[in-house]
């Protein structure tokens, strides 16, 4: 097996998991995720400490910005928030977070409670038990909004709360979410909750002198558009109150310098609107920034641009949260479609600053054989990486013709590595390594109609013997269902397969596909959602083509098992062996609900058989999500644990336990690199357990591997081995049968032998290789793509 070899570092918190067969994961260099919102303080004069929370399992990051009076701005790497990662099981559903300068401590909102957590500490404490919280900091005093209560009191320096005596108010309010803001020009606190009929309240006395006897009024919101859907409410250093929202095509403020009369301004600016504004500047001049975008004039119309414009971005500004430094506001902070992005100019150029954000929800790779090349789907866009095993250099978050959308799927044509389709609600290709793109697919159209909110491209797959063939596989949200679509042409045009439906729409959810050679037949198995409504899935369909057609089958129905009944089963990963003579599938009992890994040996039984459970996770409400087979090793992943299966003790062994909340959803190959809810990670496989290197010994049987890499271009590697000394023979054949070379044909000594076959003039396709040695004869298969 290959060493990879990257400029990586080791996960520390992994460390203590792991038995001694896989080496510690190592984080690849692929930052950033969707990120939930951010915050900071000044922690020094010329040091800000900013926060953000992340849609990951790794719930928080922190990272400190050098901000000198004269010279460059120093933006350093983010590291997790040791009391809010995986293993603590908060996961992506923080939003609410306020800063203390004071104590260093974070205050975030979750399901049963405020909490306070700090960079040095490892866990996170419980400071108040409310549900659903919004938090608000003016200075060391702490508002809490819950339900139908505003509660306050004070941190100290230590990060101690103390819930003011006369805590908490219970206003008369709607019963409807509100987020809290603190107007610094006049101490008032603001209530404000979103929608299409927005609300605002206002405190009736200034937050320093809140007593039992505070109450809150309604500020009159008629004069705001009815056609906006309003999101977000901000208090700029004028006391100017701020509106945002969106219609959809366009992105609206609207402004109050009374709160009573409001101007709507249309920024011209389209996409969706985010939660926050944040104000760089004083109360004369100040910057609005909102969404992806911001106003050089204190809100008014015509003043509105888009973030990096005109100074340009690395990667494009999302519409999410928007911070200001507090030591230097003209630097501002925002989310991006790779992850987290700066300007240092306020707005007018930006780029990514995601370094440590281990936040990547990784759903798909694609590796070329020689492991130089690869492609990466995630929920924040797809990477290409290159010179993997020398110097790997990885892109920022590519997005096909602008489409920030997740993406769920990534293949590259064998042999080509610059050609790859990525799939979201839509199918993208590029044949040009990502320079360009054309998407050549999509089912959101009239005859198929699919929701576009819920609908994902879960597989795509490209035939390795024939690259004009092309499938992808639709996964439907809630009760919706999705379905098979192939390509004949490259992509250029596109039918529905129905593997169960009768007629086109929706018809099955697929996870998996994968394509085969079974004697002189493509054939392709698709893996499903278990699912007893109409349409029904069923595990596996066996798809096999015959002239322009496929012929559809169940797979895992009485004749096609060993066991001679129906699996019942969800398959969310396929795997086809090197020797191509082996499928693998691995999924969810859909009875018993426990995880389950099978194979179909084709060259025996030709049946479905599921393998042992012994040293298997087999636990009721546990789900294998992945698997992979590299020369000697079968691994498969259950939820966050890696498994091996030992060929010469019949069971399965625990290689991994990566950190509760975290999901593997991806692993390829014999030196493991696994895709999960937080990143791309990196392991050194398990070892052949003969321990007989090449050259060494003499080997007790004759044997023939499977040659290496498979498919191949343009050289692979035949490895036999010899008991005794013996005239060998060892030739290549076409499907025909016709001789395409001879690579020996010699008299040869016991022991193991490999010999390198270099492509010259033959043409892309299956061949077969053939060992002759004394009586031992043994014929493989190999696929060659030019």
């Amino acid at each position: 097996m290959n060493k990879i070899c990257s400029s990586i570092v080791v996960i520390l918190f992994f460390a203590s998991s792991l038995l001694a067969q896989l080496s510690p994961p190592k984080v690849e260099n692929v930052y950033g995720g969707r990120i939930n919102s951010i915050t900071g303080y000044s922690k020094t004069s010329d040091t800000t400490r900013i926060f953000i929370t992340t849609e990951s399992a790794n719930s928080i990051f922190y990272a400190d910005v050098y901000t000198p009076s004269t010279g460059a701005v120093v933006f350093s790497s983010f590291h997790k928030m040791n009391g809010a990662d995986a293993d603590n099981n908060f996961g992506p559903g923080i939003r609410s977070i306020a800063a203390h300068s004071a104590s260093g401590y974070l205050l975030f909102g979750w399901d049963d409670g405020v909490y306070k957590v700090h960079p040095d500490e490892m866990t996170a404490t419980k400071i108040f038990s409310v549900n659903m919280a919004d938090i608000i900091f003016e200075g060391s005093t702490v508002v809490i909004h819950s339900g139908s209560q505003v509660h306050w009191g004070s941190l100290d320096a230590s990060g101690n709360f103390t819930a003011n005596a006369s805590s908490p108010l219970i206003p008369a309010l709607p019963m409807v979410p509100f987020l809290l803001h603190y107007n610094s020009v006049n101490g008032h606190v603001y209530l404000f909750s979103f929608g299409l009929s927005p609300l605002l309240y206002k405190s009736s006395v200034p937050l320093s002198s809140f007593s039992a006897a505070t109450t809150f009024s309604s500020i009159s919101l008629a004069p705001l558009g009815s056609y906006t859907n309003w999101s977000a409410f901000g208090v700029a250093p004028s006391g100017r109150l701020f509106m945002g929202g969106s219609d959809g095509p366009n992105k609206y403020v609207a402004y109050s310098d009374d709160e009573t009369t409001w101007t709507n301004v249309n920024t011209g600016m389209g996409g969706a609107a985010s939660n926050n504004f944040a104000f760089g500047g004083n109360a004369v001049n100040y910057y609005v920034y909102f969404s992806s975008n911001y106003n050089s004039n204190n809100g008014l119309a015509g003043s509105w641009f888009g973030f990096g414009n005109p100074g340009g971005s690395e990667t494009s500004a999302n519409d999410g949260a928007v911070f200001t430094d507090p030591n230097d506001y003209e630097i501002v902070y925002m989310t991006t479609d790779q992850g987290i992005g700066a300007s240092v100019d306020r707005g007018l150029t930006i780029f990514e600053i995601d370094d440590g954000v281990e936040a990547v929800q990784v759903d798909d790779f694609d590796m070329t054989p020689d492991k130089q090349t690869a492609w990466l789907a995630s929920k924040s866009g797809i990477r290409l990486v290159t010179d993997y095993l020398t110097t790997p250099v990885w892109t920022n978050a590519i997005f096909p013709n602008g489409d920030g959308s997740p993406y769920f799927s990534a293949e590259m044509v064998p042999g080509n590595a610059n050609t790859v389709y990525a799939g979201n609600v839509r199918v993208y290709k590029s044949i040009n390594a990502g320079a360009s793109w054309n998407q050549v697919f999509t089912a959101e159209n009239p005859p198929y109609s699919f929701n576009n909110g819920q609908a994902l491209i879960h597989a795509i797959e490209v035939c390795d013997f024939d690259t004009n063939t092309v499938m992808a596989g639709y996964y439907i949200h809630e009760s919706a269902k999705g379905g098979l679509f192939y390509s004949s042409d490259n992509g250029s045009s596109w039918s529905q397969i129905l593997l169960d439906a009768t007629a086109v729409g929706q018809d099955v959810d697929v996870y998996d596909i994968v394509f085969n050679i079974e004697g002189s037949d493509t054939v392709a198995y698709v893996g499903v959602e278990y699912d007893l409504a109409t349409p029904t899935g069923r595990s596996i369909y066996k798809l096999t083509k015959n002239g322009t057609a496929w012929t559809v089958a169940q797979d895992m129905n009485g004749g096609t098992t060993s066991t001679g009944s129906v699996i019942v089963a969800t398959i969310r990963d396929l795997f086809v062996s090197q020797s191509a003579d082996t499928i693998y599938a691995c999924g969810t009992d859909a009875g018993i609900n426990h995880p389950i890994v099978y194979y179909k040996p084709l060259n025996t039984t030709g049946k479905w058989t599921p393998f042992t459970t012994s040293g298997f996770p087999y636990v009721a409400g546990k789900q294998a999500y992945a698997l992979t087979k590299g020369e000697d090793t079968l691994y498969a992943a259950v939820d966050n644990e890696i498994y091996f299966y030992d060929f010469s003790t019949g069971t399965w062994q625990h290689g991994s336990t990566y950190p509760v909340g975290m999901r593997i959803n991806v692993l390829y190959f014999d030196d493991l690199l696994v895709g999960t809810s937080t990143g791309l990670y990196s392991q050194s496989g398990v070892t052949n357990p003969s321990g007989v290197k090449d050259g060494q010994g003499i080997p007790e049987t004759f044997s023939l591997s499977q040659n290496y890499p498979n498919p191949f271009n343009p050289s692979t590697v035949i490895s036999y081995q010899l008991s005794v000394s013996s005239k060998v023979s060892l030739r290549v054949f076409d499907i025909l049968g016709n001789e395409v070379a001879v690579l020996v044909d010699e008299e040869q000594q016991a022991g193991y032998h490999k010999v390198t076959f270099n492509v010259n003039n033959i043409s892309t396709g299956v061949y077969f290789y053939q060992l002759k040695a004394g009586e031992f004869v043994n014929t493989k298969k190999l696929v060659l793509i030019k």
